[in-house]
């Protein structure tokens, strides 16, 4: 299914400084936001829930567990929520 939207200069830029920094394509990221909203819509998960999904989304991608450990979602959660 083809869709077309009208994007601010900022959000088109935005999203494709995110997609070239994951390496993903803007079908897959505007894919994962749509996800997300409806998951947020359908089940009302908690904020922190939601939190991780965002955090998760930083992570490095490839193989394997590399950059997934518990150390690397408590040194993102700390930058955005320092002190």
């Amino acid at each position: 299914m083809s869709v077309s939207a009208r994007l601010s200069v900022k959000t088109r830029s935005a999203l494709e400084r995110y997609c070239k920094h994951r390496g993903i394509t803007k079908t897959q990221a505007l894919e994962r936001s749509i996800q997300l909203l409806l998951e947020t819509a359908e089940e009302s998960h908690h904020a922190a829930y939601l939190a991780f999904l965002r955090l998760r989304d930083r992570l490095p991608p490839g193989g394997g567990d590399a950059g997934k450990g518990s150390s690397t979602i408590k040194r993102l959660l700390d930058a955005k929520y320092p002190g």
